[in-house]
């Protein structure tokens, strides 16, 4: 009873010095709330991650009800304030919803007792917990968990970052079919395994942690540890893949590595979990596996194409701002006659200038955000087109589509409602699809072709040549047109081998109905040599480069006599 009325008799700065003590040694955030005076008395490490202004909140209801606390579950907490003011319970008990500072809800868990001094004063003392805050341990490995690799990291990376030899997050290769395709248990035993695997490679003093899902970190700040990271990963993937083969092979799998073994100065534990996840990735893009070191000019590569994703979807929502089409003549063989053009998207932003289309086509689809440019060009090329065919009536303009568009849209729909919108016939707009395997084993792909020919859309099978070609699905599929790429034409022109193939698909396009449009032709050699191939169309730059759409009129159209 002294101690409490010793409480009693304390400034607020005695009681916020008391907190601030116990804070240092629990993960709990600490509180006191003067239930009579409205005074509510937090800790700085709360002041951080809540949104209070300061460590004495005046006023604390109010601040609690429109700031802190989530609305629907104010008046639970108000009532059991309420009871705790009154005296009708010692005992404040509640899980419910709070706000961080970034206004996303954080579900907790608040106790707190209520002491009363020799005057009657009321004050709650108590500890406030994130319910969702992971465990310290895996029960799984054994190992101990990411909450406490960000505890360790920041106090080795804040007081001697030159001692770490290297940090390595690995990962599990195809982790995810594992545990859909043989369970759970078997996920959990791989886990186990590769933890022992882990465990067996490292020098016993080495800190191994298992992070989220079926990561592991390896924090290597050892001085007597002379290992390096390559040799470390490859004794872990040699022990993977014996434990592996000892089970027969039940339940295969591999690992990657992600290690990052310099820089560690002025970093914290964040930034190190985000460059060796990069590295990680690396290391998965590039096969499987293998490990990767965390490469700096790769890394600011990626943030360029993360800043470009930014850019170029702010643009989208600001009408398409920076983007445009461009249109690059094709010629009819043998008069090389204008009959159409290939509408090719350009984009260009203060920041970067023009950027390649080689560069924000990938960014685009790996984003999603090709579906809405996608439209954007179908229509800007359906109007122009409309415009051009008042020149030469038969005018077609060809439209690139992309496999996300296939996959995540309703391509079908879409170009439906645009040529009737815009007024133009189906075979104004020829369709192009890049040729690669997903066509040869992708029955919506080949469904959607047919579905197109049935309306009378032109279909072009684009970039022939370039790696996974095959005249069996050409005749599956029946396209319209088939654009033998610009490599496979740089090829014949030098190799009478390769030009000779080239005759020869030719010659085989053309018993199945369709037509050859040879792409990437520069110089009048080359021409006059492919043309003794016999294609039906020419594009490149002998005829004209991409150019905007007044560009294009004034150049091919204005002088051109209706036919």
């Amino acid at each position: 009873m002294e101690y409490i009325a010793a409480m009693q008799d304390m400034s607020i700065e005695q009681l916020t010095a008391v907190i601030e003590v116990l804070q240092k040694s629990s993960d709990s955030y600490f509180y006191i709330m003067d239930l009579d005076d409205d005074i509510y008395i937090v800790t700085h490490q709360m002041l951080k991650r809540f949104p209070f202004t300061d460590t004495v909140t005046k006023d604390a209801r109010r601040v609690m009800r429109d700031v802190v606390v989530y609305p629907n579950d104010y008046p639970k907490l108000k009532e059991d304030i309420g009871r705790c003011t009154a005296g009708e319970q010692k005992i404040h008990s509640l899980e419910y919803r709070w706000f961080d500072r970034e206004k996303r809800i954080v579900w907790v868990e608040c106790r707190g007792t209520v002491i009363i001094g020799k005057n009657g004063h009321k004050l709650l003392f108590g500890r406030v917990n994130e319910m969702g805050k992971e465990a310290k341990a895996d029960n799984i490995t054994g190992l101990r968990r990411e909450i406490r690799f960000q505890y360790d990291a920041e106090e080795i990376l804040r007081d001697r970052p030159q001692m770490i030899n290297y940090m390595m997050r690995i990962g599990i290769d195809n982790f995810k079919e594992i545990n859909e395709k043989e369970g759970v248990e078997a996920g959990d035993n791989v886990l186990r395994e590769l933890a022992d695997c882990i465990l067996a490679t490292v020098n016993p003093k080495v800190d191994v942690y298992r992070l989220m899902s079926d990561e592991f970190m390896i924090m290597d700040a050892v001085p007597e540890c002379t290992k390096e990271a390559q040799e470390v990963y490859n004794e872990i993937k040699a022990r993977v893949a014996e434990s592996v083969r000892e089970k027969e092979y039940s339940c295969f799998y591999t690992v990657s590595a992600g290690v990052m073994q310099d820089g560690f100065e002025g970093k914290n534990a964040d930034t190190v979990q985000s460059l060796t996840e990069f590295a990680l990735n690396e290391a998965k893009r590039s096969g499987k596996n293998q490990m990767a070191l965390f490469d700096r000019a790769a890394y600011d590569e990626y943030l360029k194409r993360l800043d470009i994703r930014k850019l170029m979807r702010r643009d989208i929502n600001d009408n398409f701002k920076d983007f445009e089409v461009f249109y690059q003549p094709i010629v009819s063989t043998p008069d090389y006659k204008l009959i159409g053009a290939e509408a090719l998207l350009r984009w260009k932003c203060e920041k970067y200038g023009n950027v390649s289309p080689g560069v924000f086509i990938p960014i685009l689809e790996e984003s999603g955000l090709i579906i809405p440019v996608g439209k954007f060009v179908l229509w800007q090329a359906a109007q122009t087109c409309k415009k051009w065919r008042e020149v030469i009536p038969d005018f077609h303009i060809n439209v690139n589509l992309s496999y996300v568009q296939v996959y995540k849209s309703d391509l079908l729909e879409d170009v439906d409602r645009c040529i009737e919108e815009v007024g133009i016939p189906p075979e104004s707009l020829m369709l192009e699809l890049t040729e690669s395997g997903y066509i040869e084993t992708d029955s919506r792909i080949k469904e959607l072709f047919r579905e197109l020919k049935l309306k009378n859309f032109d279909v072009a099978l684009d970039d022939f040549g370039t790696g996974y070609s095959n005249m069996r699905y050409l005749q599956e599929i029946e396209a319209t047109t088939v654009k033998i790429d610009r490599s496979f034409v740089a090829q014949a022109i030098q190799n009478e081998h390769d030009y000779n193939i080239i005759t020869h698909i030719i010659d085989m396009v053309h018993s199945l109905g369709s037509s050859v449009c040879m792409e990437g032709i520069e110089k009048e050699e080359e021409l006059n040599k492919m043309m003794q191939a016999k294609p039906d169309m020419i594009q490149g730059y002998y005829f004209g480069k991409p150019a905007p759409a007044d560009q294009f009129e004034e150049q091919f159209l204005q002088n051109t006599e209706r036919r």
